[in-house]
């Protein structure tokens, strides 16, 4: 069975226990019930207990926090000196607090009244009520009997019916806020309150003689539903259903219905009662809940930040798509929950850059349960994560530990690059003539440049961390910069003019172009303004001038033209490089002018759409000089706009690119030459492999018929030169198809077919030469790749054959096996052999690099594995140590 929890808020729990008490540690009353307090006004939160309590019974020596536990599940007399009321209940604990629930004891319905309490301030369950209504029913019965003797039977009848309509009034009071019916014992309603006329729109005249199933039965009602009801109530048993309820006027609504048989003396059923509430929140708030819940799990799945979730013993309670997609598992997160986590940390260390660091790191965290934020590590692969752990305490225990994995790798090239970018012009933003400012959401000045300082009068230590505006501005003027800082916090960017103090006294008026600063997550962290002196020039023409000039020293091409892209102005690099003059120029279109036969069309639509649209534009396109001369150009340029926002020009950068343009193009010619140079290479090493085989052949042959014309003739020691020979010729043969087969790994077109490899690695294992004294073993089934089986039997081949030649042991062994991810195949070969030197690591790889004295080795073997590898886009690496053996790592695409 399900474990079931009931949750209260303050006014349900009043309901069931309207005299609670709700008490701390420090016996001071935390809350109390709203009917406790119109009896003892006197209590109040934070208010001590003792100071208003008595415990009458059981007696205790010293009011403690252990005596007061030992009073748990017994009955407890509580007294007030100001009315010396009792109330009688039980102490419970309540997460950590006392918690007393009760009620007055009273001895007749005066005292009740007295108190000023009705029946509403008692529970529903409240046994005192029934014992009242008793001892006040015996008075009546005693005085009626004393002055009506005579009529005793006529009025018993008529006692009884009393009696059930005041039984019945009872339950209709104690629920008066949920709708209740009465109905015979064959369901046919004979009463309900005006609480279900309420809830249901039925009248009462329309309820009564009906049944409750034609009452509420809805179109959606099932029969189970009704089952649930009607069998109970057929037996005679009491039921508590939820179900839908019909509404007059259509439409239905969730309620809760508890139903109660009512049986005379003699058990016999007579009547049955339902009380009805309306639980269509509840119902509304649970389905909620649930969606809430399903989209919160979606989300945590399907973030883009690795999510792993443990417990205090280290076992996975969550871990999401992302974390395993990050540490190249193909698990499903599913199959992780419950996986113990103890011992991955060494598991692990191999995906990481500094595995000693990595592991010292982890262990640290985990043994010193503090919270560590945005840490960086870094990856084999190149890759850079962001580590966070925060440790979960609840009562101050460790219940365990969320840590979140986010890939920052783009983020941190991206800063790499905007580092760079930021030294580069660094010195052009410190030396330009326009004065710059940067400051902060408070107007503190965190850069300035030189000509700044110029225009202004003060130094940068006079500026740097201080308010430009109580330096430079009056306080009118201070309220339009602090207007103009609030814009930049919602994007605004715009040009104004302000009048300015300088440190001299002089009053000078600048046009400052504004525009919000933002850091690498796109919030606004202050303003970056641009100041020009303008003193002396308010015009608009004279300000153009000025900006012109300014631009006329741009190394790059500068134009401004009207809204309809007709050219009004162009400096000195334009004028170099089209070869127009100025006359030319203005109130033209640069398309209709530059653009030629080999502009693209695409481009020079693109151009017009943008600032049709007055948007920013920036491209490359082919233009021509006046002289026909064919010219690459690289052309950035916005709208300009007043400060109404309406567009009145353009402004446009032109780069010449032509050079660079020239170095592509020059790169492509120098690709494709080598491409051609390679190939007439790898034609060449097959000439020469045919040639150099040919006279080899013939000199083994005739070192062969030498030694067997003269084995007898020739000593010990000529013997054993004419063997150095031969095998000498045997190794250049081996060299010259190890050669053969280098240069044609590249030229020779790839059959992708369907592979077994574990059928090719046997296969290899049968024709290689293997001594006695090593085992070649696959230790999973390899599996089917797609490839082509000629280069992939020279891989596994060249390989496990270097691995076989270099055992030095009694014993040996080389082991084959593979691991599979999402995307790759990775292959091992492990041999227990020599080992190899870790400054030979990547060597070994080189042509012509060879570890041992086989007569069959030509150090050619790992350069084929490796170029057959790089030809399939893959990597190959190997760990290795010396004296113990090496084991090669093949990664292939999927």
């Amino acid at each position: 069975m399900e474990k079931i929890e009931f949750n209260f808020d303050y006014s349900s729990f009043n309901k069931l226990f309207p005299f609670y008490i709700l008490i701390d540690v420090n016996f001071q009353i935390k809350s109390y019930g709203i009917s406790l307090s119109k009896m003892f006004p006197a209590v109040k939160e934070n208010k001590s207990f003792f100071s208003i309590f008595n415990i009458e019974r059981p007696r205790i020596q010293e009011c403690t926090f252990e005596n007061i536990k030992s009073l748990y599940g017994q009955m407890v007399f509580l007294k007030s000196e100001a009315n010396e009321i009792i109330l009688r209940g039980q102490f419970q604990e309540l997460k950590g607090d006392f918690l007393f629930l009760g009620s007055p004891w009273f001895t007749s319905m005066e005292e009740v009244a007295q108190n000023k309490l009705t029946f509403s301030d008692f529970a529903n369950h409240d046994p005192l009520l029934d014992m009242l209504h008793v001892l006040k029913s015996q008075e009546i019965v005693a005085e009626e009997l004393n002055e009506l003797l005579v009529t005793i039977n006529e009025q018993k009848n008529k006692l009884k019916t009393d009696q059930e309509e005041l039984n019945r009034l009872s339950l209709v009071a104690s629920a008066n806020q949920n709708g209740v019916v009465f109905t015979d014992r064959k369901g046919v309603i004979f009463w309900c309150n005006d609480a279900y006329s309420k809830l249901t729109g039925f009248s009462r005249e329309e309820v009564i003689g009906s049944t409750p199933i034609q009452i509420g039965k809805c179109d959606e009602t099932t029969a189970e539903e009704l089952k649930k009801m009607t069998i109970p109530f057929m037996n005679g048993d009491p039921f508590d259903v939820e179900h839908l309820h019909r509404r007059k006027g259509g439409g239905g609504f969730w309620v809760k219905t508890k139903g109660q048989p009512i049986f005379n003396s003699d058990g016999e059923l007579v009547q049955y009662f339902a009380m009805i509430e309306d639980i269509s929140s509840k119902k509304h708030s649970d389905y909620n809940l649930k969606e809430s819940e399903a989209r919160l799990s979606s989300l945590i799945m399907n973030l883009q930040t690795g999510i792993l979730l443990e417990d205090e013993k280290r076992q996975i309670l969550l871990a999401n798509k992302k974390f395993c997609a990050m540490f190249d598992s193909d698990v499903d997160p599913e199959e992780l929950l419950g996986k113990d986590f103890s011992n991955t940390i060494e598991d692990s260390k191999h995906f990481f850059k500094d595995p000693d660091a990595y592991v010292e790191g982890l262990s640290k965290i985990f043994r010193e349960k503090l919270p560590v934020y945005d840490e960086e590590i870094e990856l084999v692969d190149g890759k850079i994560y962001e580590r966070s752990y925060i440790p979960i305490f609840r009562d101050g225990i460790y219940k365990g530990n969320l840590r979140s994995y986010v890939d920052i790798t783009v983020k941190k090239k991206h800063e790499q690059i905007l580092q760079a970018e930021k030294e580069k012009y660094s010195s052009i933003i410190a030396n330009m003539n326009l004065g710059l400012l940067e400051v902060d959401l408070n107007d503190v000045v965190t850069m300035a440049n030189q000509s700044f300082c110029d225009i202004s009068g003060y130094n940068l230590d006079e500026v740097i961390g201080h308010k430009s505006a109580s330096l430079l501005l009056s306080a009118e003027e201070e309220k339009v910069v602090k207007a103009k800082s609030d814009s930049r916090i919602e994007g605004v960017s715009d040009s104004y003019e302000i009048k300015v103090n300088t440190k001299k006294g002089e009053k000078r008026h600048w046009l400052i172009s504004g525009a919000p600063n933002y850091n690498l997550n796109g919030e606004v962290i202050g303003s970056i303004g641009i100041n020009l002196d303008i003193t002396g020039q308010k015009q608009q023409e004279e300000q153009l001038y000025l900006l012109s000039l300014i631009a006329d020293k741009n190394i790059n091409s500068v134009i401004i033209s009207d809204k309809e892209g007709r050219m009004e102005w162009v400096n000195t690099s334009f004028l170099e490089m089209t070869g127009y003059s100025m006359d030319e120029l203005i109130g033209k279109k640069p398309g209709n002018l530059l653009q030629g036969e080999e502009s693209s069309l695409e481009t020079a639509n693109y151009l017009k759409e943008r600032i049709k649209a007055g948007e920013p534009f920036n491209c490359e396109i082919i233009n021509y000089s006046k002289s026909g001369e064919k010219y690459w150009v690289r052309i950035q340029g916005q709208a300009l706009r007043n400060k109404k926002g309406e567009i009145i020009r353009f402004f446009a950068i032109e780069e010449n690119i032509t050079k660079k343009k020239l170095l592509e193009k020059q790169k492509e010619e120098l690709v494709f030459k080598l491409e051609k140079q390679n190939e007439q290479l790898n034609d060449y090493a097959k000439i020469v492999s045919h040639d150099l085989k040919s006279p080899l052949r013939s000199i083994h042959s005739l070192i062969t018929w030498i030694k067997e014309d003269n084995s007898k003739k020739f000593n010990s020691e000529t013997e054993k030169y004419f063997n150095l020979i031969q095998n000498k010729v045997e190794k250049m043969d081996y060299l010259i198809d190890g050669v053969l087969t280098y240069s044609k790994i590249d030229s020779e077109e790839i059959q992708i077919e369907k592979v077994d490899v574990n059928e090719l690695v046997l296969n290899i294992i049968n024709i290689i030469h293997i001594p006695n004294h090593i085992t070649v073993t696959i230790n999973n089934h390899l599996p089917i790749i797609s490839g082509d089986r000629f280069r992939m039997q020279q891989l596994f081949q060249n390989i496990i054959s270097n691995a076989v030649n270099y055992i030095d042991k009694e014993v040996g062994l080389v082991e084959v096996d593979y691991k599979e991810t999402a995307d790759h195949y990775i292959f091992s070969i492990k041999d227990n052999g020599v080992g190899i030197d870790e400054k030979h690591y990547l060597k070994v790889f080189n042509t012509f690099q060879s570890y041992t004295d086989s007569a069959h080795s030509t150090g050619l073997g790992l350069s084929i594995v490796k170029k057959i590898v790089q030809k399939y886009k893959g990597e190959i690496w190997l760990e290795s140590k010396l004296g113990k053996g090496s084991t090669f790592f093949i990664k292939l695409n999927k």
